[in-house]
């Protein structure tokens, strides 16, 4: 005979609405009878059906992932599987399943959203980047449909649960940082100005040099996209820069390459530091100095925030900064 809810709340001593709200990890029971439901659970060998549970609740216990609007170089970023390995982390714990919603354009990703949400297919979303004027962000809040960012979001940002790193201050450490092996000419490479964390790192960067008194040419700051003569038009700058901040770390990657095409050597003649700290950091050709920001954590607390939301939509508004961290590499050095 199979093993019943009322199996469980019996040998556990408890209502039958609490082993329901136990399955559904509600934060409205407190952790010691969590556990002593948990454990009867596990001793009369019963599993939730979490189908059922789902109908009657009128829930999915899924949630969607949003990916940036992109063709298949999107997937090629180590920093969305690490965020989503993040994301699965706490989902998984929490008896959780993921949808990822992607598109060409934003109004193709902005189309298969509203279809996933008229259809009832997820609880809510994580939104795995931030731009200015994001129609999905516009369309979440205005529909009340649960949701968290990953990044700092430029609309209701007061309403808005978001998870960042503060990339204005990480930008500001790495000036501090190069000016602390002597270099005082810095250029910055990199970064598209639709996203808001490039735009934050950009402008951490040029308030930095500005504060310490440093040229700040306008030849120093090259944007997206740039290619080999962008590069050598940089380089042959009057005075050249003796370092360089890259906006991430695939960025710093095709920068090396043209430096290398450009006869240039790292660190001797010049010095680079870049965001992100991925695995590819570590593997170039001098491994690269670069500014972790705990991708795996913005991806755990975007996810617990959600759900959290989901349980409870008096959930308050949350606005969580990540640490950053400088690890030191070969790639700079002092002047």
């Amino acid at each position: 005979m199979a093993v019943t809810i009322k199996d469980v709340a019996k040998r556990a001593k408890v209502a039958t609405s609490t082993v329901s709200r136990v399955i559904q990890d509600s934060p409205k029971i407190s952790e010691a009878t969590k556990a002593r439901v948990r454990k009867e659970m596990k001793a009369l060998g019963y599993e939730p059906n979490y189908s059922a549970q789902s109908l009657a609740n009128r829930v999915t216990q899924s949630i969607g992932i949003i990916m940036p609007e992109s063709d298949v170089a999107i997937f090629q970023n180590p920093f969305f599987p690490e965020s989503l390995r993040g994301i699965s982390e706490w989902v998984n714990e929490h008896n959780y399943t993921l949808s990822i919603v992607t598109g060409k354009t934003s109004d193709e990703l902005l189309s298969r959203v509203k279809l996933m949400t008229r259809t009832g297919r997820v609880d809510g979303y994580i939104v795995l980047y931030s731009k200015q004027k994001d129609s999905i962000v516009e369309y979440l809040h205005k529909e009340k449909i649960p949701y968290t960012v990953i990044g700092k979001p430029q609309q209701f940002v007061s309403e808005t649960t978001h998870v960042d790193n503060d990339n204005y201050q990480a930008a500001k450490d790495v000036v501090t940082y190069l000016t602390g092996l002597k270099h005082e000419r810095i250029a910055y490479v990199g970064g598209d100005q639709e996203h808001i964390v490039n735009l934050e790192r950009l402008r951490g960067y040029q308030d930095a040099l500005r504060e310490a008194g440093l040229p700040l040419p306008k030849e120093y700051v090259v944007r997206e996209p740039f290619n080999l003569e962008d590069m050598r038009t940089l380089l042959q700058a009057s005075p050249p820069p003796t370092a360089m901040i890259v906006s991430d770390d695939l960025v710093a990657m095709a920068v090396q390459k043209m430096l290398a095409q450009l006869g240039v050597s790292m660190p001797e003649q010049l010095s680079m530091v870049s965001f992100n700290n991925l695995m590819l950091a570590e593997l170039m050709n001098p491994p690269l100095t670069s500014v972790d920001i705990d991708i795996f954590s913005l991806g755990y607390q975007a996810a617990k925030s959600l759900i959290e939301k989901i349980k409870d939509p008096k959930e308050l508004t949350k606005h969580i900064i990540v640490p950053h961290r400088i690890v030191e590499r070969k790639s700079s050095q002092t002047l």
